[in-house]
């Protein structure tokens, strides 16, 4: 078997120290910084378009309210009971430390759509940090894991 090429090194260091190979080398290096230069641009481009897709969602498109689900109970409290509910928690929740018995006596007795009506009403609020949030993610912020897992045995399905 014949190969092809340049096998000789000494062949290939003269061609390459040959103005068309000085060319040839000085080319493909300016391709690699093209190269590199396109995807460190494309990380930047996929950053920022991630980071405007995240604030479009979390300032602009705001809350979403929950729909009450027919396939349970209607709700065992009034839009009134929810707001009152909904602010107790609130104020349990602002500032440093949260109050988790105040919570959990709010929480305690709603069934599926009564839950649904104090998150609606709970809405997205604002903490000490200035971030918005709405009552589970508040809930999931305020409070050590075996305190979410009492809170989740009171109301299934929503944290």
């Amino acid at each position: 078997m014949r190969k092809r090429g340049l096998s000789n090194p000494a062949v290939i260091a003269t061609v390459l120290s040959s103005p068309q190979g000085q060319k040839a080398i000085a080319s493909s290096q300016e391709n690699a910084k093209m190269g590199i230069s396109a995807g460190i641009t494309l990380i930047k481009v996929l950053l920022v378009g991630g980071l405007v897709t995240v604030l479009y969602y979390k300032v602009f498109k705001g809350f979403s309210r929950l729909q009450e689900d027919v396939r349970f109970k209607p709700s065992n409290i009034n839009v009134t009971q929810a707001k009152a509910r909904a602010e107790a928690i609130y104020t349990a929740l602002l500032g440093f430390g949260a109050n988790y018995k105040t919570v959990e006596n709010n929480l305690t007795g709603l069934n599926h759509n009564g839950f649904i009506r104090v998150y609606n009403e709970f809405g997205e609020r604002r903490s000490a940090t200035l971030v918005k949030m709405n009552l589970v993610e508040w809930l999931q912020d305020q409070f050590k894991e075996d305190d979410i897992t009492k809170l989740r045995f009171l109301i299934k399905g929503f944290f």
